[in-house]
């Protein structure tokens, strides 16, 4: 498994203004000895376990608020905050503002991302989506938009490059079935509606086995409001990438199984049209990391989908 790979930009506890690392020592009741920055995420704001001087750890975040990222770090504090006790997810120990940043400490979990190519690690991570399911339906939490109201301009791909958008990097099968393409993804909003508070971002670095196997679930920066069984097939979109065929927890997991075929391939597909429009646009300002995660997603759910329909 190839892991998700740091931001050569993360900003560290040194960096922080004295101001904003003096509010968060005075927050926390103690010193900050030292930190060490954590893999995975594509940001640049800091996220770095803090060891205190009391000998305690937490997990903290920062970024500069004018950073186009800080609206999710605002969105993860206030959702993370206002979980259900019980969620697997770490506490939130505090939010603030302050001098420019925005700053987020939590329970430091002893954990490490899971091994999708293990198969103990992958059962608890499926374990822990259908637990998540089961205890955030119907929604806990007020103010949170649909699926389709956060997400209807993303998944759109397919209809965008069958309008003309940019596709320099299509594959010949998906300009082949571009128009099929478009309209198998055009139902995805439908075939998602539901009352279940989502995730909507699993990946195995926002993922953290225990020591006693168990998983925890960090980064609540995309919630939205819908069918209990999308984060599976999100998640298991990612196990793609990992070599890992997400057909057969498909057909076995309790969240999927009686789940309509044809949704589940509308959802992927939004999926797939998302990676491969994003991934043939210019690079931009984006890392590196970022490009290659959305290039190498694109190409393995395409695949997974060219498979799934059997479209020639």
């Amino acid at each position: 498994m190839t892991e998700i790979d740091v931001p050569a930009s993360r900003i560290v506890w040194s960096e922080l203004p004295m101001s904003v690392r003096g509010e968060i020592e005075s927050r926390l009741g103690t010193g900050v000895r030292s930190g060490s920055t954590q893999p995975g995420g594509f940001s640049r704001g800091m996220a770095s376990r803090l060891a205190l001087t009391d000998g305690r750890t937490v997990f903290a975040k920062a970024i500069p608020t004018e950073d186009s990222f800080a609206y999710r770090y605002r969105i993860e504090g206030d959702t993370a905050t206002k979980l259900p006790a019980g969620i697997p997810a770490p506490a939130v120990w505090f939010t603030l503002e302050i001098d420019g940043w925005q700053v987020l400490v939590f329970d430091d979990v002893n954990g490490r991302h899971p091994r999708f190519d293990q198969p103990t690690e992958l059962a608890a991570a499926l374990a822990v989506v259908e637990n998540l399911a089961r205890m955030l339906t119907p929604n806990p939490l007020p103010g949170v938009p649909t699926l389709a109201a956060a997400h209807g301009p993303d998944f759109s791909g397919w209809r965008e490059l069958a309008d003309g958008g940019p596709s320099g990097d299509l594959d010949e099968w998906s300009r082949r079935n571009l128009d099929g393409l478009a309209v198998l993804e055009s139902g995805w909003e439908r075939a998602t509606v539901g009352q279940t508070l989502l995730h909507t971002d699993l990946r195995a670095d926002n993922m953290l086995v225990r020591p006693d196997g168990t998983v925890m679930v960090v980064d609540w920066s995309w919630p939205s409001v819908g069918a209990a069984w999308v984060d599976l097939v999100f998640l298991v979109t990612a196990l793609a990438s990992h070599r890992v065929d997400p057909e057969p927890i498909l057909g076995s997991h309790a969240l999927t199984r009686d789940v309509d075929p044809e949704a589940i391939s509308a959802v992927v597909c939004a999926l797939a049209g998302y990676w491969i429009r994003e991934s043939c646009r210019p690079g931009g300002s984006q890392s590196a990391a970022l490009r290659r995660h959305r290039v190498e997603s694109g190409r393995a759910t395409v695949a997974w989908l060219q498979r799934r329909l059997g479209w020639k």
